[in-house]
């Protein structure tokens, strides 16, 4: 959900930078079907009827949630030298990391948890991404440690790899929309006016 704060900066400073909205509509991204899918899949993953069937019926949620994380990364790779992918990049492997030392699920801290959704825990009716951390998590640093406040729109739990993903999806934005144009030079020296 950081990523919906990101977006609309990376916009706004794309336009104060003088940028054009005109070349995010001209932009291709290489895979990008797949990376949509991806994270469309995992939408589903996450969304009843298909996360309580795989809750309750099939123990195989946490694997096609790492399995369609690697799918999403693979896009990210192919598009390595675009202008914030590096940062994406870094952010989902350092997600990826967490979730595969602790079985599929992203570890939460409790306080940070509890911030926005007061002592509840996480709801185990329905497949979910989180689970709260406790002594046996491993790396929980790169989990969800850090909330955006409950008063904000969007609020929820997010890691250092959200940031950073959210980073340089912003910086994505911005740089694409300030580009020149393929074949365009900007002027080296002073131009001489008049005749």
């Amino acid at each position: 959900m950081l990523l919906l704060y990101a977006l609309p900066i990376g916009l706004l400073a794309g336009l104060v930078a003088g940028g054009s909205i005109g070349r995010l509509a001209d932009l291709r991204i290489r895979l990008a079907p797949l990376a949509v899918g991806g994270l469309l899949f995992q939408l589903l993953l996450f969304s009843p009827p298909l996360g309580t069937m795989l809750t309750k019926d099939l123990p195989i949620g946490p694997g096609l949630y790492v399995g369609s994380t690697l799918v999403v990364l693979a896009a990210l790779i192919a598009n390595i030298g675009r202008p914030g992918f590096k940062f994406i990049l870094v952010g989902a492997a350092l997600n990826l990391f967490a979730v595969v030392a602790n079985g599929g699920v992203m570890p939460a801290s409790p306080d940070a948890w509890a911030s926005l959704h007061g002592l509840t825990g996480v709801p185990q009716d329905v497949l979910t991404n989180s689970t709260l951390a406790s002594a046996a998590t491993r790396l929980a640093l790169l989990g969800d440690v850090f909330a955006v406040p409950r008063a904000l729109p969007f609020a929820n739990v997010f890691s250092v790899g959200d940031l950073l993903i959210a980073v340089g999806g912003g910086w994505f934005i911005a740089r694409t929309m300030s580009a020149r144009p393929a074949g365009s030079v900007a002027p080296s020296g002073p131009v001489a006016v008049g005749g």
